[in-house]
This record gives C-alpha cells, sequence and structure tokens, in this order.
C-alpha cells in the first residue's frame, strides 16, 4: 500500500460527431512510470462522484467539476493517495 504523488487532471472533451461530451479524470505522477488510464464521466454529477470516491469532500468536488466545465482543462496540483484507492477507482492499471 504505497501513497503516490501528483497531479489529477480533468478535461472536458466537447461532443463531436454522433459523441456525446463528457470528462476525462487522469492521474498524473510526479515521478516514476506508472500504467494510468484515464476515467470518463458522463456527466457533471458522475464528475463529482468520481471526485468523491477519490477522497475529495463534496464542496472541493462541486468546485473542481464547476471549473473543468467553466475552464476545459484543470490540475488538481499535490494529490497523494495509495495506489489502491487509485486502482480501485480504474486510475491505474
Amino acid at each position: 500500500m504505497a501513497k503516490l504523488t501528483g497531479n489529477l487532471r480533468i478535461t472536458t472533451v466537447p461532443a463531436s460527431a454522433g459523441n456525446k461530451p463528457y470528462y476525462e479524470v487522469a492521474f498524473v505522477p510526479y515521478a516514476g512510470r506508472l500504467a494510468t488510464k484515464p476515467v470518463k464521466a458522463g456527466s457533471y454529477d458522475d464528475l463529482v462522484t468520481i471526485l468523491m470516491d477519490l477522497k475529495l469532500n463534496e464542496d472541493d468536488a462541486m468546485r473542481w467539476a464547476g471549473k473543468a466545465r467553466s475552464q476545459g482543462v484543470v490540475l488538481i496540483a499535490s494529490v497523494e493517495r495509495t495506489d489502491t484507492l487509485l486502482r480501485e477507482q480504474g486510475l491505474l492499471a
């Protein structure tokens, strides 16, 4: 159960031909080569749920989700979580 430190990157992917818009949440580690993969959220509420599952409180999760919706790309700096939690949420392979 190692602790990993890095950024959470939230990217808004706009609708394209036949695809609905969605959000991508990815863990970007500060050091090391890790097999990371983004998690997709289909709506604002799904994004808030994913962030709360990553141990952000509800107010912070809603604030970051709102910034992602308005700005397109948001980095949440200095996130320290266990590899087990990140694996359970689908952010690590």
